[in-house]
């Protein structure tokens, strides 16, 4: 079961770090662009990611296996999620307000610890997104520090 300020911290601007891995076991990286907690026991989580990210999309149809950290822009405190995509839709209107309210807060959190000026990061902002199902299994503290890598649940069923 996930705590109320574990999902706020899931669901706000924190920066998002997907890695997926092929049949061939190759791993890919990419960036994720909002996160709905759907349910917290089970744990399942709707997580965004750009639709033009064909080595992802062939990731996720060829395993299903995902890891997602988010971590926060000015704390460093981090999560990851690991588990099964069970689908991946196209984004439906909600998705992309949702996309959107997450950029502006990632976008804001970045410009106001480093100085990276909006206009810049506006350019990182993909044009269109697919919606992916995640069935969590296993979380972590990802923290930078002796606690990195506890894990959070036995297993978030």
């Amino acid at each position: 079961m996930l705590a109320p300020e574990t999902i706020a911290f899931l669901e706000s601007g924190c920066g998002i770090i997907v890695g997926t891995v092929g049949a061939d076991g190759a791993p890919h990286v990419s960036r994720g662009w909002g996160i709905t907690v759907v349910s917290d026991d089970p744990t399942e989580i709707r997580l965004l990611l750009d639709a033009d990210d064909a080595v992802a999309a062939e990731c996720l149809a060829a395993t299903g296996n995902i890891a997602v950290t988010g971590g926060d822009i000015r704390t460093l405190r981090s999560i990851q999620l690991k588990g099964q995509a069970a689908t991946v839709e196209p984004a439906t209107d909600h998705d992309r307000v949702r996309a959107a309210r997450f950029a502006d807060e990632f976008f804001g959190n970045i410009n106001a610890v480093d100085g990276t000026p909006l206009d810049l990061l506006q350019s990182l902002r993909p044009p269109h997104f697919v919606a992916c199902t995640v069935r969590v299994v296993e979380m972590y503290d990802q923290t930078p520090g002796p606690s990195a890598g506890t894990r959070l649940t036995e297993a978030a069923s």
